[in-house]
């Protein structure tokens, strides 16, 4: 499975968020999994795919070229896909992965991630998305979401498939149980969101 991962080219100034960044990395590594991501050695994103990269797994970047003239993109991935722009780069990641999961973040990270909550909404793919909810990072993102909701702008399905794990294991406990059965996790899922 190709696993998008959206994170900041800034360096987090909690470690937690560091510490979730190597983690997935690996988890994504050890298990199979290819880790698609925006490109740069620098930051979140220098973390989680250096985690991958030095436990064996593949990793595809997708970079801008203006990033790339900065000096910032990581040198020995499995493949560095070149964009000529940020726009580009959103589409390019989307056509290459089949999961998507934001780890805290800048407005960059939030715009990504929004734009999969709005395909999912549409039904243009994916099902679902995960966001890393370390230390409650993304309550008040959720909180806005509800809020959505309760004025008529998402429906429960859309609230649904809009994930907020905790920790990297459980995420990958989630992902596992929407692999094995997407209808009942997603069934399930209004919980995650109303606590």
């Amino acid at each position: 499975m190709n696993i998008a991962v959206y994170c900041g080219s800034s360096s987090a100034k909690n470690p937690h968020f560091t510490e979730c960044a190597r983690e997935l990395g690996e988890w994504i590594a050890r298990n199979g999994h290819t880790l698609v991501y925006g490109g740069s050695s620098i930051g979140l994103m220098g973390v989680v795919s250096r985690a991958a990269l030095d436990a064996g797994g593949k990793v595809y970047g997708v970079e801008p070229r203006f990033f790339i003239e900065a000096g910032v993109a990581q040198h020995d991935l499995t493949h560095l896909y070149v964009t000529d722009d940020m726009t580009q780069r959103k589409a390019k990641m989307i056509e290459l992965a089949d999961t998507f999961v934001a780890i805290p973040g800048g407005v960059g990270t939030l715009e990504e991630i929004s734009e999969i909550f709005s395909r999912i909404r549409l039904g243009l793919g994916p099902d679902e998305c995960f966001l890393m909810n370390i230390d409650g990072f993304y309550n008040p993102l959720r909180d806005l979401l509800r809020s959505m909701f309760d004025q008529g702008f998402l429906s429960q399905v859309d609230i649904d498939r809009i994930h907020f794990p905790e920790s990297v294991e459980e995420f990958a406990g989630m992902l596992d149980e929407s692999q094995k059965n997407p209808a009942q996790h997603l069934a399930t899922a209004p919980e995650m969101i109303a606590q």
